[in-house]
């Protein structure tokens, strides 16, 4: 009998792709990925990342938010393409 993944029932063990995580000599993890995930259960593939936002313990001001680095390329990119002075 074939034997399938713990983190992904619908794939067989021989075909399922590797984790691929690099230990300290340079090998790459030969554990299955969880399922919709790249990394395996040990290497991250368990956690979601970190949280976004004020729900980040390192977060400071907003300065590097989605939503501030986008309006400053826009800005960035209006002078580029406005009139000369």
């Amino acid at each position: 009998m074939d034997q399938v993944t713990a983190a992904n029932p619908d794939v067989l063990m021989d075909d399922a792709p590797r984790c691929g995580a690099k230990d300290r000599a340079g090998m790459r993890c030969q554990s299955a990925p969880m399922k919709d995930r790249k990394r395996c259960r040990v290497h991250g593939g368990l956690s979601p990342g970190a949280p976004r936002g004020q729900k980040n313990g390192n977060y400071k001001d907003g300065h590097w938010t989605k939503e501030a680095v986008e309006e400053r390329r826009f800005i960035r990119s209006l002078l580029k393409t406005g009139p000369a002075l």
